[in-house]
């Protein structure tokens, strides 16, 4: 018999080997078994960690990280990133100070213990995608259409994706306000810590495209700032060097990247609404991962190959 999960009050695993059985609790009271293959991860997680005590770029989301590389537009770079630096790692000493968690040190096992449906069985040979970030953005790529995910655990199925946050997580927003170039603009920092349970699930037959991009290597950059001479430039017809416009270069910036995420085209439930649901992966995960990710994605996915794309000109999708 099929309990159903809007019904569950409690759920648990026990057993390590042998048959294993989930106890699922209903609230009259009544219990049914259900076979552990149908609602276990393949492995045990970890119970969530401590925040990190001391603030890094890294914790920025990825918009905050656009935004902080374009500062390099003012000539006070140097001065406004090192004001940045500061104010944000004061803030957040602050938040870790102040922070409590949920303290239920809920572990993914037990998260997931009865959220597949029976015969749903784990793809990507049994693994997780570890996300850093989650975005869902409208139909353009553009503006965000519902609350970005943080930090948690992809798991693609034989019919959804199911995301799963459940870990305390620490980051730090940055936004423009106004034109920074021009007063009264500038610059606003928001820094945070939170102990976060988010869970979502999206059908495989609403995606419609999925695309792949990982990149991993260093780049350098620096301003070369144009200065007028000391006479303005009315000498300049003279040819004298000195009355010619001057030329300085800022100090060469540095920086490493290691950017891997996946891009889906979804029709996003529960109303059909075009979007593109943005997912950051964590360093750590395996481009081989990955790549069984997006494999067993466009296999199981109606959308991504039972259509065959029209021919140019052709406005229908056979």
């Amino acid at each position: 018999m099929e309990v159903p999960f809007a019904n569950v009050k409690h759920a648990a695993y026990s057993g390590s080997h042998g048959t294993q059985n989930i106890e699922l609790e209903v609230q009259d009271s009544e219990t049914y078994e259900v076979p552990a293959a149908m609602s276990r991860p393949v492995m045990s997680q970890p119970v969530r960690a401590n925040v990190p005590t001391v603030f890094h770029e890294s914790m920025y989301d990825p918009t905050s990280k656009a935004v902080l590389d374009g500062t390099y537009v003012h000539m006070s770079r140097g001065i406004l990133n090192g004001l940045i630096s500061q104010q944000t790692s004061e803030m957040y000493r602050s938040n870790v100070a102040a922070f409590t968690g949920m303290h239920d040190n809920l572990s993914y096992d037990s998260l997931l213990a009865g959220l597949l449906y029976r015969g749903e069985t784990l793809l990507v040979n049994n693994q997780y995608i570890y996300y850093s970030y989650v975005s869902f953005l409208d139909q353009h790529g553009n503006s965000t259409t519902k609350t970005p995910m943080r930090q948690g655990r992809a798991f693609l199925t034989t019919q959804r994706l199911l995301m799963l946050s459940a870990e305390t997580t620490a980051g730090a927003n940055l936004t423009k306000f106004g034109d920074p170039k021009k007063l009264p603009g500038g610059y606003h920092v928001e820094t945070s810590c939170n102990d976060t349970l988010h869970y979502m699930s999206v059908p495989l037959s609403c995606f419609r495209s999925v695309e792949l991009y990982a990149s991993v290597g260093v780049k350098s950059t620096a301003n070369i700032h144009g200065q007028a001479p000391c006479c303005c430039g009315l000498c300049g017809f003279f040819g004298m060097e000195m009355c010619l416009k001057h030329w300085s270069v800022d100090v060469t910036q540095g920086q490493a990247h290691n950017d891997r995420y996946i891009t889906m085209g979804v029709i996003m439930p529960p109303w059909g609404t075009r979007s593109f649901l943005q997912m950051y992966l964590n360093p750590s995960v395996p481009l081989t991962t990955t790549k069984d990710f997006v494999s067993d994605l466009q296999r199981h996915a109606p959308g991504l190959h039972d259509k065959i794309m029209p021919e140019a000109g052709d406005g229908q999708i056979g």
